[in-house]
């Protein structure tokens, strides 16, 4: 197909989604040289005074853009943004992903996935709104120096805003899923400087008005003791920060285990902590896989994407997440790994997600399929797996 054809048959996929209301949102990313400081734009469908527009949200470096656009008027946009600005297209609906890329030759590839959502947001104008973490009054944003006194976002502070209604955006919907009640319990392996765990508890608690237990766990005694006041401040009486490290730390039943950016095995540990208390609904943003990587040499496979650094780099990501995946399906978790957030903000944007489920297990089929991808990349084992052999054999 030619060049010209495929933009333009990346177009036609944008409007017959429109016209068959599959369409979910479209990104455009990947900024070209000469583009100013427009990071990334992200169109969604509204509704205003009963009439379908798209509204184009402008991520600039400081600050965000807000515009909408008749159906006609966006698309002509969205034509004269690729290729030109902007190097990517990503185009969700409810039946299919589309995602077209130009290379530095400007030479477009095209490639369909399976849907990454399942139904439609609704289209009201205010969804934006209802859907942001609120910026006024809110005593942990201030404190965490996200927002000023005023509630308006710090320059330099956007990415991470972002990231945090992302992260909720993310969560509310595996919500719906888990079926949990209105008492929830949550702990958080690696909590950090709290800035999720906070806004997780401040959802639950104050928008979704659940009966919440947030336990944060933290191996730095400093940003425990900055939490918990932080907590204090904010009138958040059921969200408590506690010092320790994943692997030692001993977890009684609770509903959701979360685990951002542990690094290398402290997310297996994160897995296995969870799936031992049995959690309806595991999140974790894996960081660093050392330890798969390691094992992946010339000596054991001839596989030829282990030739080049860059690439075993993220075919050892690729094949850890894989298993860990699996392994969370053998327990009887249904899993899917997602974008936790724009490869323009971070590389580290792959999000595990499993959902307690209560059908039958294939194991067999599973552990051949972990089985023959060890084989493939001369894998002796993966850390998770043997967690897990070891919780068998104490049964």
């Amino acid at each position: 197909m030619e060049p010209k054809l495929k933009k333009d048959s990346f177009i036609g996929e944008i409007k017959e989604a429109i016209g068959n209301n599959t369409f979910v949102k479209l990104t455009l990313g990947k900024r070209a040289k000469k583009a100013p400081d427009l990071r990334n734009i992200y169109i969604r469908p509204v509704v205003i005074k009963d009439h379908l527009k798209l509204s184009f949200t402008y991520r600039y470096t400081s600050k965000d853009d807000v515009s909408n656009y008749t159906i006609e008027e966006g698309i002509k946009n969205i034509d004269e943004f690729l290729c030109k600005k902007f190097l990517s297209g990503h185009l969700f609906t409810i039946e299919k992903d589309v995602e077209i890329i130009f290379s530095h030759k400007l030479i477009p590839a095209l490639k369909e996935s399976r849907p990454t959502f399942n139904e439609l947001p609704s289209s009201d104008h205010d969804r934006e709104k209802l859907r942001f973490i609120r910026t006024k009054d809110n005593i942990y944003l201030r404190e965490l120096g996200i927002a000023n006194a005023e509630g308006i976002v710090k320059a330099g502070m956007h990415d991470k805003f972002r990231q945090i209604n992302k992260y909720i955006e993310i969560f509310g919907s595996l919500l719906k899923h888990a079926h949990l009640g209105d008492n929830i319990s949550v702990v958080d392996m690696g909590s950090g400087k709290g800035y999720l765990t906070f806004a997780l508890y401040d959802y639950l608690a104050n928008t979704m008005k659940k009966k919440v237990k947030v336990l944060g766990i933290e191996q730095r005694q400093a940003l425990v003791d900055f939490c918990n006041k932080v907590a204090e401040k904010a009138g958040f009486g059921n969200l408590v920060f506690k010092q320790g490290n994943i692997a030692d730390a001993s977890l009684e039943k609770t509903d959701v285990l979360i685990a951002l950016h542990a690094c290398d095995t402290a997310t297996d540990d994160a897995i296995y902590k969870g799936i031992k208390a049995d959690a309806s609904l595991i999140l974790c943003a894996p960081c660093c896989h050392k330890q798969i990587r390691k094992q992946i040499t010339q000596g054991k496979t001839d596989h030829p994407v282990i030739k080049f650094g860059i690439l075993k780099e993220r075919q050892a990501e690729i094949v850890t997440d894989t298993i860990r995946a699996l392994l969370l399906a053998a327990c009887g978790y249904k899993t899917n790994i997602i974008e936790f957030i724009s490869t323009e903000h971070t590389s580290k944007n792959i999000m595990i997600a499993g959902v307690k489920g209560k059908g039958k297990v294939d194991h067999k089929k599973i552990y051949s399929q972990i089985d023959k991808l060890k084989s493939q990349y001369g894998i002796e084992y993966h850390y998770l797996e043997r967690l897990l052999e070891k919780c068998e054999n104490n049964e």
